[in-house]
């Protein structure tokens, strides 16, 4: 018997073993029924139920998961919110993609077009890039993403929302440790404390990761040291710190290969990423500082203030201009004042909000000798200053709730030699009104717009070669018509969307010969979005079932790009079809099994449609068991990815030079750990 057919064998074993038997040792009286309770979201700035809010928000909760989870990409967690899609989570020198409704799916690096929130504290700098390797994803405990253009709450870049809440406590504990090990040389440990007197309370998280990749050249070590601090004043006030300070000595780059070059060996590096020795590595420390304060039952605060620092340096498999050195400054500061008042048939509430964003970047770059740094081909000075005034305004009166927003952004880009400059003025304005029809249900309509730039790093890639930005790249903007249907009950929650969204000057990577592995981007014209997303929760007894459909088409519409030969083709590098199935049991002698189900559609590799990705499908499997001793808790847990031991691709480089698309996936692998807590 070889080793696939053992894990297969012991997957199907526990659950014969487990399951049933939770199931035939219950009786009525010990059964424990799991009720949805409907929860407020914060990301829409004016707390509401999500059930009420107008709006498209998928809520996220991993308290009882998080244990069981492999804790290496954030992929994990978001993978059931219905129109968004991720690639790329394995090349940690690429950092995860993430696209809600096709925005963000440009991103040849990182994450653009949406808007990351952690704690309360923009992730995302004010010219739209974003990363996650920063990130505590062990202490991740909610998660709540707003799907669609949300320019006028969140400004430049905010095709979507996606907003995190890390943990204020260790959920009866105050220590813990755990290790984790897995295929590919996987090592991850982990450490958390919780400190706690009358008024002051923090959580102490570091973190050591370290794999070697499945593809040749493509490992990882990481280092991340997070507290999160809470102070309460009075009880009309208190103070939340989040400090984060993130290192990155390695993350190295396979790149793309052709076809042929995947069929003959999946595992292969790109022999040029050996050659040139691609890899990133970063430093970065984040300090946030978060007060709130209600001055009275009508009237209450909030302000924050952060500060960031960014050091990268890369290889690019070409040698001019080949090695990145990038020194990054981000710092802001925002305040909102919202007032509350009420009578017997209506709840009125309005906010004021100022937010201002301050980001500089020094680029750097040099010629790569084959992995020697060379002499300096190219240095600058970048800037990216927003500073921006919002109004939202909510009203309730009986079964409707009606909410309006408009926000205005000024927002500057320059160099620090002053040729080189541009000035944004815009204003985005958004409404949405839901009614409760009755038994729980609601309707909802909204209008929304989204505004968003190329980045520094996308303006600096000049195709000319020479210093300073390609000013012919332009915002793209973008509007949103929506129409959905939610219904709410103690068991189970049903959510359906229909949008629409046009948009204009959308921004697409590309390469050129002279720079292999290097992404330059153009406006292509206008696009326009429609589609269908679904999403259940069902709660049975011991079970959570989660189900999420998406069915879409993204495409491009605009006589301006009939000349370039792809009028009416898809936009690249998104399905038009997704579907999410996840079933988790936790037994009263606290068995947690969890199966997880992808299937993700076909969809193309470049603008003009001539290279299609095969649909694929994804299959994940965990467990974990729970002991509980008389000075403290032991966790045992593992668990299996690509279950099916399916070939699949883990990103497509889109409309890369040469063929270079794939970047393949792993095959079945496992992993396994545990942890102490006490």
């Amino acid at each position: 018997m070889n080793i696939n057919q053992r894990i297969i064998l012991l997957i199907l074993y526990s659950f014969i073993l487990f399951i049933p038997n939770s199931l035939i040792a219950q009786t009525p009286s010990s059964t424990v029924t799991i009720t949805l309770n409907d929860v407020s979201v914060e990301a829409l700035k004016i707390e509401i139920l999500q059930t009420k809010a107008p709006y498209s928000i998928s809520v996220l909760d991993f308290r009882k998961t998080q244990k069981i989870s492999q804790q290496l990409s954030l992929q994990e967690y978001i993978e059931s919110v219905p129109g968004l899609f991720t690639l790329n989570a394995n090349n940690f020198a690429q950092d995860l993609r993430i696209s809600i409704r096709g925005f963000g799916a440009r991103s040849a690096f990182g994450i653009r077009g949406i808007k990351i929130i952690v704690d309360g504290i923009p992730e995302t700098t004010p010219d739209g890039q974003g990363q996650l390797d920063n990130l505590p994803i062990g202490l991740i405990n909610k998660i709540e993403v707003l799907r669609g253009p949300s320019a006028s709450l969140y400004g430049n870049a905010s095709g979507g929302v996606i907003y995190i809440n890390t943990l204020d406590s260790l959920l009866g504990e105050h220590h813990s440790v755990r290790s984790l090990f897995g295929s590919y040389n996987l090592k991850s440990h982990q450490l958390m404390s919780f400190l706690n007197n009358e008024n002051t309370s923090a959580v102490i998280y570091l973190n050591n990761t370290q794999t070697d990749g499945y593809r040749n050249h493509s490992g990882l070590k990481q280092n991340i040291f997070n507290v999160k601090l809470k102070h309460k004043y009075s009880s009309k006030s208190f103070i939340n710190l989040q400090f984060n300070y993130t290192n990155s000595p390695i993350a190295q780059d396979a790149g793309g290969l052709t076809l042929n070059e995947v069929e003959g060996n999946r595992k292969q590096a790109r022999q040029r990423n050996f050659d040139y020795n691609t890899f990133e590595k970063i430093d970065q420390l984040k300090i946030g500082l978060n007060w709130v304060k209600k001055f009275s039952p009508k009237w209450d605060l909030n302000s924050y203030t952060f500060f960031s620092t960014r050091d990268f340096y890369g290889k690019l498999p070409f040698e001019f201009g080949g090695i990145i050195d990038l020194d990054r400054k981000y710092y802001g500061l925002g305040s909102r004042l919202t007032y509350s008042k009420s009578n017997q048939n209506l709840f009125h509430q309005f906010q004021i909000g100022l937010e201002s964003a301050f980001q500089i970047d020094e680029r750097n770059r040099f010629l790569n000798l084959k992995g020697i740094q060379g002499t300096n081909v190219f240095s600058q000075i970048e800037s990216f200053n927003n500073f921006a005034f919002y109004f939202l305004d909510e009203m309730r009166f009986n079964n409707w709730v009606f909410r309006s927003s408009i926000r205005f952004d000024n927002l500057s880009i320059g160099t620090d030699n002053f040729i080189f400059n541009k000035k944004y003025n815009v204003f985005n304005p958004s409404f949405g009104l839901s009614r409760e029809i009755k038994n729980n249900q609601y309707f909802f309509i909204n209008f929304s717009t989204s505004f968003e730039t190329p980045t520094l790093s996308e303006l600096s890639a000049n195709p000319s070669g020479s210093e300073g930005l390609n000013l012919k790249l332009e915002p793209s903007k973008a509007f949103n018509y929506e129409l959905g249907w939610k219904v709410s009950k103690p068991k189970f929650l049903i959510e359906a969307s229909l949008f629409y969204i046009m948009s204009s000057n959308d921004i697409l990577p590309y390469e050129l010969e002279d720079f292999p592995g290097r992404s330059f981007y153009s406006n292509t014209g206008a696009t326009k979005r429609i589609g269908l997303e679904l999403f259940t929760q069902l709660n049975w007894k011991d079970f959570q079932i989660k189900g999420s459909f998406t069915k879409a088409k993204y495409t491009f519409d605009d006589d301006k790009i009939i000349d370039q030969g792809f009028e009416s083709n898809d936009l690249p590098g998104i399905p038009r079809n997704q579907f999410f199935f996840n079933i988790t049991h936790t037994s009263k002698n606290e068995w947690i099994t969890k199966l997880t189900f992808e299937n993700i559609g076909n969809f193309y590799a470049n603008n003009s449609n001539t290279v299609l990705i095969d649909s694929y499908q994804k299959t994940r499997f965990q467990m974990g068991k729970s002991l509980r001793l008389k000075w403290g808790k032991i966790d045992l847990f593992g668990g299996v990815n690509n279950l099916l031991n399916l070939k699949y691709f883990d990103n497509i480089r889109l409309n890369a030079f040469s063929s270079r698309y794939y970047e393949p996936a792993a095959t079945r692998n496992i992993f396994t750990g545990f942890s102490f807590s006490f």
